[in-house]
């Protein structure tokens, strides 16, 4: 699995390298543009409390809890001690988002076979995307105008201004196509950055025109922008570390700690106080200085590699790692200790407390 999950990062065709035959197979016969897709089983509660959910984009053998294994979408209510699986099971999921404005909420997976799309808490899934671009790595919805959705996928940044509809690729400034995420700036909506396999891209008119931000990274796997300083971001790229700007990205210096390491997931508490970064065969790692030295709070030689944070807005002493094979691990402690939160054998990309 190592060989592969590392082509995987690489690879300008994710499935193709990844998954076996019968599972590319089952994705070319995924549903028509606005097929509407009934889960196979009812979501835990209607939404509303907030929930774990969880990304789950391949599976070693079967899931822990009372759902019988599968890709897809799974959410844990609280107190819960079972995951339940609130999409098809053939959605290899690489992301979730969500849309709420107070009086609309809507679900998001980017999935290997399209945008999918729920408005009743993942009662029911409609799949968006009718190009033929199939692999989506990331989703972001426009949190004020719910018909403007962006797509990361290997083709490129695409984005739909009805609501799913109709979708246009979005490159003008970007030479190459492979896109791994989209990161939304928090203080402008219409500025929005883009992680790719030569540079760190930004554009200021809403995916219109974007500009290389010379972070020398070379391919960027991950971004975070500080919640409270939001121009203290830092990038990572494969094998290359960390960079971190100060400056709203004009200039880009390396971190103290981390040096050649291959990064996958950054995560900070409320503040920013802590923020936290984990990947292949790195353990996980802690900066207090907003990113500009880090050290190791916790290894584990048992795991590959680490896909996906989430520290609790109300506690950031409580930690969760969504692993490659292991599940979910939860630390109460800032990663004193840890203890396993089940979808046992899960390769899960992200985590996410949502209504």
């Amino acid at each position: 699995m190592n060989l592969h999950f590392k082509k995987c990062i690489r690879s300008k065709s994710v499935l193709r390298v990844v998954f076996p035959l019968a599972a590319t197979l089952t994705l070319l016969l995924s549903a028509a543009s606005g097929a509407l897709l009934a889960p196979k089983v009812a979501p835990p509660e209607a939404p509303g409390a907030p929930r774990l959910f969880a990304a789950v984009f391949i599976v070693r053998g079967s899931v822990s809890g009372n759902a019988t294994g599968g890709y897809g979408v799974y959410v844990r209510g609280e107190g819960d001690t079972a995951w339940t699986r609130i999409s098809r099971s053939y959605a290899l999921t690489f992301g979730l988002a969500l849309f709420d404005n107070g009086r609309t909420r809507r679900y998001y997976i980017a999935a290997g076979n399209g945008v999918h799309r729920s408005t009743d808490g993942g009662v029911t899934w409609r799949i968006l995307t009718s190009w033929r671009t199939e692999e989506i790595l990331g989703v972001v919805p426009d949190p004020v105008d719910s018909a403007v959705v962006y797509a990361a996928t290997p083709f490129g940044v695409f984005k739909t201004t009805d609501d799913g509809a109709t979708w246009e690729r979005k490159m003008a400034g970007i030479p190459t196509w492979f896109v791994q995420r989209i990161v939304m700036d928090m203080r402008d909506r219409r500025t929005l950055y883009a992680a790719t396999e030569s540079d760190l891209y930004r554009s200021t008119d809403a995916g219109e025109h974007w500009r290389a931000m010379g972070a020398g990274l070379g391919q960027v796997l991950a971004l975070i922008q500080h919640p409270v300083h939001p121009d203290v971001m830092i990038a990572a790229g494969e094998n290359r570390g960390l960079r971190r700007t100060t400056d709203g990205g004009k200039t880009w210096s390396a971190t103290r700690g981390l040096d050649s390491a291959t990064i996958y997931t950054f995560r900070a508490s409320r503040t920013g106080s802590e923020i936290y970064a984990a990947g292949w065969k790195t353990g996980l790692w802690r900066s207090t200085d907003e990113g500009l030295s880090w050290r190791q709070v916790w290894s584990a030689p048992g795991i590959e590699a680490v896909y996906s944070l989430f520290v609790y807005p109300a506690d950031p002493d409580h930690i969760l790692l969504g692993t490659v094979g292991q599940g979910i691990l939860e630390s109460p402690d800032r990663g004193a200790t840890w203890r396993p939160l089940g979808l046992d054998g899960a390769q899960v990309k992200q985590i996410e407390l949502y209504p």
